[in-house]
């Protein structure tokens, strides 16, 4: 009888050691994610600084701007660029860009659902219209775009047998997309690709890849140049009234969005000024709730790791895109052959330009490391990173080495060059939100429609005033963000039929955006943060934890 009491007493604080890890995991992603951090970890992508962000002093905000991005990443530079781009000579739009840090673009792989077609060719178009933008702003080798060979390792054969099985639903699907994957099992073609032995087989397809940063900060560049809000004349600025001009202001936070005292303009709030204007776009992604409290739970921060390491003296040179797929990860997974992440987080390696292996991922191994994901998510500082994640991804051994102080060396030695987090933005139905926001969302009253001050006259050129949102990409800007934004901006220009708007007169086929993606009051209210914990498997990791807790 003891031992059944015993037993009875094990199973009851398992079972409330479950239910309080979950009450604090809901507490948290309920929370404000705040201004990102002013001291975010050093991030290896952002070496060399540009000259974008260098520590000038931040000039006076204009009184009034047609439309304000707040967010300077992915999908905030396609919404000005396309905005720009679709105007002719002689029209007015005046933009203005705030960024509360440095411009930092970044992309990191995530959970997402499985896909509908529509999405999954809105997503590969990216690669050719990025490889375009790339060669049009004469970035391709600044930003090092280009096509590379993109191979999915599979550990367990079970694995890999589950994996051929979906590639070949999704190229029924899919049939154009035949005759782009190949799958190997051969040891020798194994060997060839430098695996582990322990690889069972892997499929392998065209891939792309470039560096984000450069790609962004050079096209913001190259927007303050060709569209100045002024000119310099006897050493004074001289400013235009009716032109096309962009501004963007760094280190420059919105932290309020108020409506007028006349209720035909928002007014916008920074620690620098105030500015009015008929158009709000939100493109902060994580940190969109700060100013929408109606996304919290809708949008979700979740830090992930990232790491720069130096490869072994006998691995080769060459340009490819590795994701190792093991059966320890938290829920089986069908592998990236839709054009898209599997439906959990992997381990995945790149190469960088001076020759480094990218190697990030690592919170859903078995063990210890179940927590981690658990720790992770509803945290929008990053300015640390988790000790155990990283652990993992450099090596038990190589993860605590600090870093020398020696005169002119600029990374840590060891293995591990660089290690750092990022904040990526986890969606409630695991799809971006994108379109004009709903008043229930943003909780502020529409502008009034009678005829605004002479100072501010209305832009013919726009949609309706209103606030607008491109977010909640779900670690996977690079295959979401730049064609939204470019959707959000036909939106803002009443131009959604015109899907090459946004690139000229490119002759390549720009896929609509999909409807999963446009956010409606009815996808708000049906948006169910548990329920999509659920199918990713975050219940079972709770209920993981807390049995390993309860048998220690």
């Amino acid at each position: 009888m003891g031992a059944l009491f015993s037993r009875l007493r094990l199973i009851y604080q398992t079972l409330k050691s479950i239910s309080d890890s979950f009450s604090v995991l809901l507490e948290r992603i309920s929370l404000d994610p705040g201004l990102p951090v002013p001291n975010p970890s050093r991030s290896y992508w952002c070496e060399p600084t540009s000259p974008l962000n260098a520590r000038l002093p931040v000039p006076p905000l204009p009184e009034y701007a047609d439309v304000v991005i707040i967010g300077s990443g992915i999908a905030g530079t396609s919404i000005a660029r396309t905005l720009l781009a679709s105007l002719e000579k002689g029209q007015s739009l005046r933009i203005v860009m705030l960024e509360a840090r440095e411009t930092i673009p970044s992309s990191r792989p995530s959970m997402v659902p499985a896909r509908p077609k529509a999405i999954i060719r809105f997503r590969l178009a990216h690669l050719p219209i990025l490889l375009e933008i790339a060669a049009e702003e004469d970035l391709l080798l600044q930003s090092q775009a280009r096509t590379v060979e993109q191979i999915d390792a599979y550990l367990q054969e079970s694995l890999y047998d589950r994996a051929k099985v979906a590639l070949e639903r999704y190229l029924a699907a899919c049939p154009e997309q035949r005759g782009k994957h190949t799958t190997q099992e051969e040891k020798s073609v194994l060997k060839d690709f430098q695996l582990s032995s322990r690889v069972t087989g892997c499929i392998s397809q065209t891939g792309g890849a470039l560096h984000p940063y450069r790609l962004i900060t050079g096209i913001l560049s190259r927007l303050l140049i060709s569209y100045p809000r002024h000119v310099f004349h006897s050493g004074r600025p001289v400013f235009f009234d009716c032109c096309l001009s962009f501004q963007l202001f760094t280190n420059t936070p919105c932290t309020a969005i108020d409506l007028t005292a006349d209720g035909t303009s928002y007014k916008i709030t920074t620690p620098t000024g105030t500015l009015e204007t008929a158009h709000v776009v939100h493109a902060t992604n994580a940190w969109a709730s700060h100013l929408l409290p109606g996304m919290r739970r809708k949008i979700v921060p979740v830090r992930a790791h990232m790491t720069a390491q130096r490869p072994g003296i006998a691995l080769g040179q060459g340009e490819g895109w590795l994701a190792i797929l093991d059966g320890d990860s938290l829920q089986p997974t069908t592998g990236g052959v839709d054009g898209s992440s599997t439906s959990d987080p992997y381990d995945s390696i790149s190469s960088g330009d001076g020759g480094e292996m990218m190697f990030g991922g690592g919170a859903m191994l078995g063990g210890r490391a179940e927590a981690a994901i658990m720790d992770n998510i509803g945290v929008s500082d990053e300015s640390e990173t988790d000790f155990e994640v990283t652990a993992y991804l450099g090596g038990a051994g190589t993860a605590p080495t600090t870093e020398k102080a020696e005169e002119g060396r600029q990374w840590r030695a060891g293995r591990i060059k660089a290690a750092w987090s990022g904040i990526i933005a986890i969606s409630a139905d695991g799809q971006p939100w994108i379109g004009r926001i709903p008043r229930c969302v943003t909780d502020r009253d529409e502008l009034r429609k009678h005829p605004p001050p002479p100072s501010r006259p209305d832009n013919p050129s726009l949609a309706h005033p209103g606030e607008w949102i491109a977010a909640g990409f779900n670690g996977e800007g690079m295959t979401h963000a730049w064609l939204a934004g470019a959707a959000l901006a036909r939106m803002l220009l009443n131009d959604s039929n015109n899907e090459n708007a946004a690139h000229g007169e490119t002759a390549l086929e720009v896929p609509p955006l999909p409807l999963q993606f446009v956010i409606t009051e009815k996808r708000w209210r049906e948006a169910d943060i548990e329920s999509f914990f659920g199918r990713c498997g975050v219940w079972m990791t709770v209920t993981q934890v807390a049995f390993s807790q309860a048998e220690s």
